[in-house]
């Protein structure tokens, strides 16, 4: 039988070394099993050569269409395109459940899948230079860059709360690939979140009240941090309920594996009448002062859209120390059902997220650009690398991906890879190139 096991020492082949080991495995206990797991192999590996050879040009994701395609055909040959059709056929015939699969179906499979997977390997592998530290390829040389002393792999975040801790995204995406990973909110106790409906979909966004559900900060450090601080450069978001809050916090995560702390001002402080750190520039100050006295580590301030103006919150954290600014957070929005005539929302409001907001958010970090000279994260409504390409442009010297990765788990490596796609065309050397060179 085969043996796709060195595909898992191969960064450049992410994208479908999984399957094919999986398929592998899959033989000895379920052929229709094996045959499924062929045909995402061979999806996702014929995807990967279309991104890897400038030779070739297409668009879609049907597989019929790009296994036809004549530049492709021309490439890898007649004979290697019949057996990836055959696949494609089998495979198809496997995930609508029409029949069972035989041992000699299965195998034939493999064995064409494994095939294709050489001819990668002989075509395309020597141009791939060994992993560097950060585990990437030379080729994503045009996307390294530094944020506040943290090397980036790219400029691609994961924002906070549609991410988890990282590491249930690591069957989807390379870790070590992304810029680093913004983990779910942290606070000084666990908290249960809001109860009731806290997720509901909207036209090209989500709305969502979760209420900051998390297992307090002395879980993280003692459980989930060990597990993770190897894989990623980990930002943790922290909540607090007042300036102490935020103090104890950041001193709390002055430890190693933590790269920088990214506060959530988003918050009502409970000792001052309730007001909401991040809408008052006193208080947004204070917050960010009391946490770069507690820790060495970089401080991020998340800014609020929901203000008047977000130059002045983003000057006065500025003046208190902040090492760099990430926006937008969310918008305050609401939906209510019209048959119950109640809030879908348990909590009745929540953070609006998603492709709608990101015109909105464009706009101010275009504004807080001009306005401070720490560097920004770009956020909402990324999806694509030319959404991110808009920010960079905007003035954002990194961007964070959020919503888009429940649609799509791995969007992140993709857009990372198109990216890079655009900057070869516009005939850059660095990602740094591209920040804030919006004509106006």
């Amino acid at each position: 039988m085969n043996n796709f096991s060195f595909l898992a020492e191969r960064s450049e082949y992410r994208d479908f070394s999984k399957d094919c080991i999986d398929a592998e495995a899959a033989f000895n206990s379920s052929f229709d099993s094996c045959v499924k797991l062929v045909r995402t192999a061979v999806d996702a590996a014929v995807k990967w050569v279309y991104a890897a050879d400038e030779k070739i040009s297409g668009d879609g994701d049907n597989l019929k269409v790009l296994i036809s395609n004549p530049a492709f055909g021309q490439i890898v040959g007649k004979n290697l395109v019949g057996k990836l059709n055959y696949c494609r056929k089998v495979g198809n015939a496997a995930i609508h459940n029409e029949r069972e699969f035989s041992a000699a179906e299965a195998e034939t499979c493999l064995r064409n899948l494994f095939d294709f997977v050489q001819w990668i390997d002989r075509r395309y592998g020597k141009k791939f230079t060994a992993r560097t530290f950060d585990g990437t390829c030379d080729g994503d040389d045009i996307l390294r860059t530094e944020l506040c002393g943290m090397k980036l792999a790219t400029p691609i975040f994961a924002a906070s709360g549609t991410f988890g801790f990282g590491e249930e995204f690591e069957n989807f995406v390379d870790l070590k690939r992304l810029g680093g990973v913004m983990v779910k909110c942290i606070t000084l106790k666990p908290r249960r979140g809001n109860s009731g409906v806290r997720i509901t979909e909207t036209p090209s966004g989500m709305l969502n009240s979760i209420g900051l559900e998390n297992p307090g900060v002395e879980k993280f450090l003692s459980e989930i941090l060990p597990r993770i601080k190897h894989k990623m450069n980990i930002v943790v978001n922290v909540s607090g309920s007042s300036v102490e809050d935020y103090g104890e916090l950041a001193r709390l995560l002055d430890v190693d594996g933590v790269s920088a702390i990214e506060l959530n001002i988003s918050c009502p402080n409970v000792k001052d009448g309730g007001i909401i750190f991040g809408t008052d520039a006193r208080q947004a100050a204070l917050v960010t002062a009391a946490a770069k006295s507690a820790t060495k580590k970089p401080v991020i301030v998340k800014l609020s859209p929901n203000v008047t103006d977000i130059t002045a919150i983003a000057r006065a954290v500025e003046s208190a120390g902040a090492d760099a600014l990430s926006l937008i957070n969310t918008l305050m929005g609401m939906e209510i059902n019209i048959y119950t005539r109640r809030p879908t929302l348990g909590n009745l409001t929540g953070g609006l997220s998603g492709g709608a907001i990101k015109p909105v958010a464009v706009r101010m970090v275009w504004q807080v650009a001009q306005a401070v000279n720490v560097p920004i994260i770009g956020m909402g409504g990324i999806r694509s690398a030319a959404d991110s390409a808009e920010f960079f442009l905007a003035g954002a010297s990194a961007v964070a991906v959020g919503t888009a990765n429940f649609a799509e788990p791995s969007i992140t490596m993709k857009i990372a890879d198109d990216l890079k796609t655009y900057l070869r065309g516009c005939k850059l050397n660095n990602i740094r190139e591209l920040v804030g060179k919006v004509a106006t």
